[in-house]
């Protein structure tokens, strides 16, 4: 088994944002070289749920202003694997009166997964 480079990329590249009436969609290229499809797994490459979510919350940090945040709860449904090479849309809303942060990824119409957190500042 190879070990993991750890100068892999763990972000995919941000190709573009969009936001309309309180919601933020960040279209984003899965690079094949991300380090999170190292040994996830050999000859079938799928990106892991905890990922998506934390990449949910690390744009929702950077495009939203959400400062240091911590999750009191979580739901997420995965219904599609994310693959090495392709692109997303990443749709974000942030409710502050709920303190709430829904979020989907979608590969072209296909719903790859979507959830929600509740959210402690």
């Amino acid at each position: 088994m190879a070990i993991p480079d750890a100068t892999s990329p763990r972000l995919p590249v941000l190709l573009g944002v969009d936001q309309t009436e309180g919601e933020l969609a960040l279209t984003l290229s899965v690079q094949d070289t991300l380090f999170w499809f190292q040994g996830h797994f050999p000859g079938l490459p799928v990106l892991p749920g905890v990922v998506q979510i934390d990449w949910a919350l690390a744009f929702a940090r950077s495009h939203l202003a959400l400062g240091p945040v911590v999750s009191q709860s979580l739901q997420v449904k995965f219904r599609a694997a994310v693959r090495p090479g392709d692109t997303l849309v990443l749709h974000l809303r942030h409710d502050p009166r709920q303190h709430r942060l829904t979020f989907s990824y979608r590969r072209g119409g296909q719903l790859c997964s979507t959830g929600h957190m509740g959210l402690l500042s």
